[in-house]
């Protein structure tokens, strides 16, 4: 597979599955390494530190930050959560491609300063099926399900800034989206210029080969 992306940035409101979307992607994209970011906020029971994300405290965020170490971050829902550089340094020396999963906010601040970024926005078909598939999450307060479908309807304003929409209806068709659409940018012609370039040398040296004969 030719890794002409730089990176993928997905995004969603909660609960609309773009989560579940990038762990099926991750199965089958070896190419693609997940970036995990740093939060305050507590993990959840079934989560791990340092494969969901950097669990920290709000003090060691305040350092972070002052420090210059994110490339972005946001406070989302009451926590805050941060894309760390040492994070986006640690897949490229690997030679993979991040694969960000973002509020909104932190899409919008990626967008800013990562070039040639693919940014793909996850929907569900309804709000009713979203608040539906909030509740039965259960890893949520009441009051913190109340914030979040407060949010659901100004997070979807955000569609226009994004490259592509999922919705996120079938499961397995949605996964198929998702790699449909790697795969197309991957084609797209300002990413093949290094395989342009590589070609006309290889032509060049074939060319000069054969004249010297």
């Amino acid at each position: 597979m030719r890794n002409n992306l730089h990176s993928v940035i997905v995004s969603a409101p909660s609960g609309a599955g773009k989560s579940s979307l990038i762990r099926a992607l991750l199965k089958t994209e070896q190419g693609l390494e997940f970036s995990i970011s740093t939060t305050t906020r507590r993990p959840r029971p079934t989560e791990v530190d340092g494969v969901h994300y950097y669990f920290v405290s709000d003090e060691v965020f305040d350092g972070m930050t002052a420090r210059d170490e994110f490339l972005e971050w946001a406070l989302v829902h009451q926590n805050r959560y941060g894309t760390a550089k040492k994070e986006v340094d640690r897949i490229h020396c690997m030679g993979k491609i991040p694969i960000f999963d973002v509020d909104v906010q932190g899409a919008r601040s990626l967008k800013a300063c990562i070039e040639g970024g693919v940014f793909i926005f996850v929907i569900p078909p309804s709000p009713l099926i979203l608040q539906k598939r909030l509740r039965n999450r259960q890893t949520e307060s009441e009051e913190a399900l109340r914030v979040r479908i407060r949010n659901m309807a100004v997070e979807l304003q955000e569609y226009r800034n994004f490259d592509y929409l999922i919705v996120n209806d079938d499961f397995d068709r949605a996964v198929a989206d998702f790699k449909s659409v790697l795969r197309a940018e991957r084609c797209r012609t300002g990413r093949m210029e290094s395989f342009i370039r590589e070609w006309e040398d290889a032509c060049d040296n074939s060319f000069g080969k054969a004249d010297s004969v």
